[in-house]
């Protein structure tokens, strides 16, 4: 099988405990390269991955003008998002970059253009959608059992207890809304299937940054939705999707453990279990098919730049 060579650009956290190893067990996919500044961390990945040789180069323009190289996922700081997945994609690369995908839907519509200039594949980084969870929510929508959505409420919050962290950093795109509240935002555009007509939103930035926002969200249709989120309190996760027939309880909404949800309807009371999942191995795995089929891959471009749209009003009322 024809397999993608993926280069790494940062060692950040996520990368190393989730991304790397995701890249490791598929298939069609070899971790052919990372890049960091810090030659110190670089030698930490060359002793946590001997599975496979990789190239490690000492900048990120040295990755992304490999050659062998043919994909680059992007764990930077969000700040960094829009200016290196340009880069890469200049050099013929295909970008899955982290979410949020830029700052704003100026930034990411750039992004938008470059990919189809270039005629190589973008997308952003939502892994929550390819769990099983996410397959039968869908499922469940799709059956119109549900009736008409009139309600949507997730949310995603944990206590961050790391001190000094890009999360907190405002220069580096830090902030909870950024780093969990797209979390929520995107589940909402996926249900909603439109940008809402109205939005409020009430937070708390002691440090320059969201650290704990509620927004509200109304719609042509009269669906009304919530999203909440955070980093400075108790963890919860979260979502309720009503309807004029029925209700749809997920809880642990974003995560690939196994499970359960719950649909209220007239017929009463139905449990659905829910599988483990391997969700970062399951986006790479598509993102690399996507590439060697000449195919678009699950999450499109259309959906991420709506949302982007939608998150720039909720900042502006942040940062204002």
């Amino acid at each position: 099988m024809k397999t993608i060579q993926w280069g790494v650009l940062g060692c950040a956290r996520i990368a190393r405990m989730q991304v790397v190893p995701a890249i490791l067990r598929c298939e069609n996919a070899r971790f052919a390269a990372l890049a960091s500044r810090d030659p110190s961390k670089l030698a930490e990945f060359q002793s946590l991955f001997t599975a496979g040789p990789f190239t490690a180069h000492a900048s990120y323009e040295a990755l992304i003008e490999d050659p062998v190289v043919e994909a680059v996922y992007i764990p930077l700081p969000n700040s960094m998002h829009h200016e290196w997945a340009i880069r890469a994609m200049r050099c013929g690369k295909h970008v899955l970059c982290e979410k949020p995908l830029a700052l704003n839907s100026h930034q990411a519509a750039e992004m938008i253009q470059c990919a189809r200039d270039c005629g190589v594949l973008l997308m952003e980084a939502f892994m929550y959608r390819y769990t099983d969870r996410m397959r039968q929510i869908n499922r469940v929508l799709d059956s119109g059992v549900l009736g008409k959505i009139r309600s949507v409420n997730s949310t995603f919050r944990f206590l961050l207890d790391r001190q000094n962290t890009i999360k907190e950093n405002p220069d580096l795109g830090g902030g909870a809304m950024y780093d969990v509240g797209c979390y929520p935002l995107n589940l909402i555009g996926l249900v909603a299937g439109a940008e809402p007509i109205s939005v409020a939103v009430e937070c708390d930035k002691p440090h320059g940054v969201d650290i704990n926002l509620s927004a509200v969200l109304r719609y042509e249709d009269g669906l009304i939705a919530s999203l909440h989120c955070g980093f400075n309190a108790f963890g919860r996760m979260h979502s309720e999707i009503i309807g004029t027939d029925g209700m749809l309880l997920a809880p642990d909404t974003f995560l690939n453990d196994a499970g359960q949800l719950t649909v209220h309807d007239k017929n009463g009371c139905q449990i659905i279990a829910i599988a483990e999942s391997d969700r970062y191995a399951e986006e790479i795995r598509d993102f690399s098919a996507a590439i060697l089929e000449k195919r678009s891959p699950k999450l499109g471009l259309g959906e991420s730049l709506s949302n982007m749209r939608t998150l720039d009003r909720i900042m502006v009322q942040v940062q204002g």
